[in-house]
């Protein structure tokens, strides 16, 4: 009967009889279809890349498991190394367990200080290539020039802003006085870069 079940099987051909009551038909045609089945699967391949993903897999999850452990027994040795003072005091220092897959945290990261110029605030000369910033007596260039700002020199800002001649105008006060400075050039090099 197990041959018999075993040649039924090659065929494709189940006899329901036999298959239900005779426990030798049975076993053959059950082995037989597995037999064929690993065959076609090695044929096409898939065996092969199955038993790689399987190995792949468990590669993986023996070094996460190991590096976890790890973790744990260097948190243990800590805890160990410290010096015991009170038992409530080192049950709640103690470290959690690291989870096996971490888990993304949100950190709040804090927001850029932009600097702007107003009234009030400090200033500094730049980008003049070693030239003198010109303070003039009124916004605008047809203004007589009263004081010069060095390069590097700081500046308290005393009035503005003032749109005159297509430039930004602040009135400024510095070591050798007060005067309406340009904030930038036309071609945007800044002159008055804020400090505070």
């Amino acid at each position: 009967m197990y041959e018999r079940g075993v040649a039924d099987a090659e065929r494709g051909e189940l006899h329901p009889f036999y298959y239900q009551h005779y426990y030798h038909y049975r076993r053959g045609y059950d082995q037989a279809r597995r037999r064929m089945r690993r065959a076609a699967w090695s044929a096409q391949g898939y065996g092969r890349w199955v038993a790689l993903a399987a190995a792949a897999l468990a590669i993986a999850l023996i070094v996460a498991m190991s590096s976890a452990w790890r973790a744990n027994r260097e948190e243990d040795r800590t805890i160990l190394a410290m010096p015991a003072t009170d038992t409530a005091a080192t049950e709640s220092a103690r470290p959690t367990r690291t989870p096996l897959f971490p888990t993304a945290t949100l950190v709040a990261t804090p927001e850029p200080v932009v600097l702007t110029l107003r009234v009030g605030g400090v200033a500094q000369v730049s980008n003049t290539e070693g030239r003198a910033l010109r303070g003039r007596a009124a916004p605008g260039l047809k203004a007589p020039v009263r004081v010069a700002f060095a390069e590097g020199e700081r500046v308290r800002i005393l009035e503005g802003p003032v749109v005159a001649d297509q430039y930004v105008w602040w009135r400024v006060e510095g070591r050798n006085g007060a005067g309406w400075a340009a904030q930038q050039s036309l071609d945007g090099a800044v002159w008055l870069v804020p400090v505070e």
